[in-house]
């Protein structure tokens, strides 16, 4: 009975449902819930340009990389002002 218990519980976590009353079967309603949030937040292909990236791994390091350039600091450029440019007060 616990066995059943607990499998019961996995899937009221997997599934996100908070009205699972106690007694309710483990159904094929529930399990069908917690897999299509399973497949709705699943990546399973990617356009980098002209690219098609199907490989999970492929398409983690796109991701790593997109994330790692955009939040890298980039050595400053272009146009600066003097040290001395504002007047001092006084």
């Amino acid at each position: 009975m616990d066995i059943y218990k607990s499998e019961e519980l996995f899937w009221q976590c997997r599934g996100g449902q908070n009205w699972l009353l106690k007694g309710d079967a483990n159904t094929a309603y529930f399990q069908a819930i917690a897999n299509s949030r399973r497949r709705k937040c699943a990546i399973p292909f990617l356009w980098d340009g002209d690219v098609l990236l199907e490989s999970p791994v492929d398409i983690s390091t796109h991701i790593y990389s997109f994330y790692k350039e955009l939040f890298s600091a980039e050595p400053r450029g272009g146009v600066s002002r003097y040290a001395d440019f504002w007047p001092l007060a006084g």
